[in-house]
């Protein structure tokens, strides 16, 4: 277990440093690594998402029923334990707690997922897993975050509802949607229409980690308790206690494992994004990704043998 762990992060480690040391070297800026996400998030990962779901039977889709009901209530609930613990009890201001409460509940699935979980779970089970977690994240937990982000009520009200039209036109929203449709709908895709999806689709994990590297050499990377404090609860916490909660209620060992796992993936890297474009503590979230990711090459693993 702990080869198959080791090999399935070896990749990521390199493929991140490769796009430190290309950013080093100035081959490539934060510009080419935003243009590197539009391509994954509108082109790559959309593929992937929908010719996993699509060649995944509607009986195994069904049976995973309780992993979409785990990854909601994790998701939704941390983030929104998190937002009253840090407004209500540590007083912190509003923007600044959505943003960390969104560093805890939000795994990196589309990224650093679709690069670990085919390796550990299969195709299959990670697409579908990629595709719900997709779906939380852009369905469930963005819309409530826009809303804190932005200050005037008439506007955010308005741009919750525009928020939530965007969103379900975006590709990787789509894509999971379609495939899942059709999968239920019991019309499996043809075997020989796989690589028109795979060929572009396997390279999104990659892509993503590469672009991960330039933005962690262009932004300045810092440490302290906060940080610390969040990439535990990110890590480690937030992971353990969904673990112990699906123990004391006798939840088969397949579903602990993935779920915990899915959890247990580094931060995304949208709690930076919108820290950027709306000038809330950069330097912190970026260095939130930053120590994520690195801490997950030990927790990750930890995880992963415990639950073997």
């Amino acid at each position: 277990m702990l080869k198959t762990v080791f090999f399935a992060l070896l990749p990521i480690l390199v493929t991140i440093c490769l796009g430190i040391f290309a950013a080093h070297l100035q081959a490539f800026t934060e510009q080419d690594s935003k243009k590197f996400v539009v391509l994954i998030m509108d082109y790559a990962l959309p593929l992937h998402v929908f010719s996993g779901i699509w060649a995944t039977p509607r009986k195994i889709i069904i049976e995973d029923m309780p992993l979409a009901l785990w990854l909601v209530v994790s998701m939704f609930g941390c983030y929104l334990i998190m937002m009253l613990l840090q407004t209500k009890l540590l007083k912190t201001p509003n923007k600044t707690a959505t943003l960390r409460a969104l560093s805890i509940a939000d795994p990196s699935v589309p990224f650093i997922g679709s690069a670990i979980l085919p390796l550990l779970f299969g195709a299959s089970i990670s697409a579908i897993d990629i595709g719900i977690s997709t779906l939380i994240i852009n369905i469930i937990l963005l819309p409530l975050v826009f809303t804190s982000l932005v200050s005037d009520t008439a506007t955010r009200q308005f741009n919750l509802i525009q928020r939530l039209h965007n969103t379900l036109k975006k590709p990787l929203v789509l894509s999971a949607l379609a495939g899942f449709a059709l999968a239920l709908l019991g019309w499996q895709m043809p075997p020989a229409l796989e690589s028109t999806f795979t060929v572009l689709g396997k390279t999104a994990g990659g892509i993503a980690m590469f672009a991960t590297g330039i933005v962690l050499y262009v932004r300045k990377i810092s440490f302290n308790k906060r940080i610390i404090s969040i990439v535990i609860g990110k890590n480690i916490i937030f992971p353990c206690i969904i673990w112990v909660s699906m123990f004391l209620l006798n939840m088969p060992n397949a579903l602990q494992r993935i779920v915990v796992v899915t959890l247990a993936i580094p931060t995304a890297t949208m709690p930076t994004n919108l820290a950027i474009q709306y000038k809330v503590n950069e330097s912190e979230m970026a260095s939130v990704q930053f120590w994520s990711t690195v801490l997950s090459f030990a927790s990750l693993s930890i995880f992963m043998l415990l639950l073997s």
